[in-house]
């Protein structure tokens, strides 16, 4: 999602702010954390009431006190992902902002942060800088691209899909909006650490329609078939049914499911007839939104190349929504140094639970709340905190145990 405001970065992001250290139980570290508000807040407002999490050896929950503050007490030490956030109605916070808003009071507002691999080895206290960001309409809510075995114990990847749901209160629609897929080269080719403006993607695709044509209704979702809309559970039980889906990648109309209508490839690194998520990552999904001519957009190869791929040059700001989808490592963490997309896209990434995929696994964004006989997702802007992996990856269905 966009940022709301031109806020501060969290640039040396965590300052030992405090001059005080104090003693930790043996084989534990305390702390304090202390939240600072949005550079827009007026003074005195705090971030208070609020749950953080950290993750990492054990798992701990704190919530905030009146000052913004927790007292971190007895931390087992280790490498953590300090993570929180709360949402907040656009009315709410036009009365703690220093200035007039022109957000409408029914929007939703996340203020909140996100830290990936904190050492925590110290007992030294540590200030971090919340952002605020406003919630966007339509979310990337699901990417099942792991596949599974097929009846035969054979690999099976045609069931691959994206689906996106419409997270307002307000008819969206999807005509003429993009969806793309980040480089995934194994030699790293534009990691975004190096390219904080651009997004460099082996593929991008174009809905339909001509600007009312694919409307999305508040609480409702679109699903993209990346290969092929047809009832794939004929074929692998532990699959899935896409003959209902609203989209299928593909060449030309009338191709595959006939009854689908085509999404169309529009940029593509290579030959590839349809999305190319990778059964065991990485896949960078992004969502994205302009009016340009995305194809007179350059094309590069990858540095120090003059053959083979190219791949599109994607200005960071037309992304609406992405996740990040890392690979993950036989025997380590995933490397966070390989992010395609910058943290202000995607704060964090979400790994399936094998190296190579064929697990029927899926990444699904999280419940916010079920609310006026509809569900509202989780947007943090993390797919660490916001996304859980799911063994069932049944399309349009939120009352799954992991996501609540």
């Amino acid at each position: 999602m966009k940022r709301l405001l031109n806020i501060l970065a969290m640039s040396a992001a965590l300052m030992a702010a405090f001059s005080c250290q104090r003693e930790a139980p043996t084989g534990t570290k305390s702390f304090l954390l202390e939240f600072i508000m949005p550079a827009e807040c007026s003074a005195g407002v705090y971030y208070s009431d609020a749950e953080v999490t950290l993750s990492g050896p054990l798992s701990y929950t704190f919530t905030t006190d009146v000052r913004g503050m927790v007292n971190v007490e007895s931390v087992v030490p280790g490498i953590y992902d300090i993570t929180t956030h709360t949402e907040i109605s656009g009315k709410d916070y036009k009365k703690m902002v220093k200035s007039s808003s022109t957000i409408a009071d029914n929007a939703r507002v996340v203020i909140g942060v996100s830290l990936m691999n904190q050492q925590i080895f110290e007992a030294q206290d540590l200030r971090l800088q919340l952002t605020s960001a406003l919630v966007q309409g339509l979310l990337i809510s699901k990417v099942y691209y792991a596949g599974t075995k097929d009846n035969m114990e054979r690999t099976y990847t045609t069931d691959s899909y994206v689906e996106l749901f419409n997270n307002s209160d307000e008819v969206i629609y999807v005509d003429g909006r993009y969806l793309a897929l980040t480089e995934s080269v194994s030699t790293l080719a534009y990691p975004a650490s190096e390219n904080p403006d651009y997004i460099y993607m082996r593929q991008i695709c174009r809905f339909p329609g001509s600007g009312t044509d694919y409307p999305v209704n508040p609480g409702q979702s679109v699903v993209v078939a990346a290969r092929s809309a047809r009832n794939h559970t004929e074929s692998a039980a532990t699959s899935i049914d896409l003959s209902g889906a609203d989209f299928e990648v593909k060449l030309t109309e009338g191709s595959g499911n006939p009854d689908v209508p085509m999404m169309e490839i529009i940029s593509n690194s290579t030959t590839t007839a349809y999305f190319n998520l990778i059964s065991g990552g990485p896949n960078g999904v992004v969502l994205f939104e302009t009016d340009e001519d995305v194809q007179s957009w350059p094309e590069v190869y990858q540095k120090g190349k003059t053959s083979g791929e190219k791949f599109r040059q994607v200005p960071k700001t037309v992304v609406t929504d992405g996740v990040e989808c890392l690979k993950k490592p036989a025997q380590s963490a995933p490397d966070v140094n390989s992010k395609r997309l910058q943290d202000d896209i995607d704060a964090g990434y979400i790994v399936i639970n094998t190296v190579n995929g064929y697990n029927h696994e899926s990444v699904e964004r999280k419940v916010s709340r079920f609310e006026g006989g509809r569900y509202y997702l989780i947007d943090t802007n993390n797919s660490s905190a916001d996304f859980a992996v799911c063994t069932d990856p049944t399309p349009r269905k939120y009352d799954k145990q992991e996501l609540q």
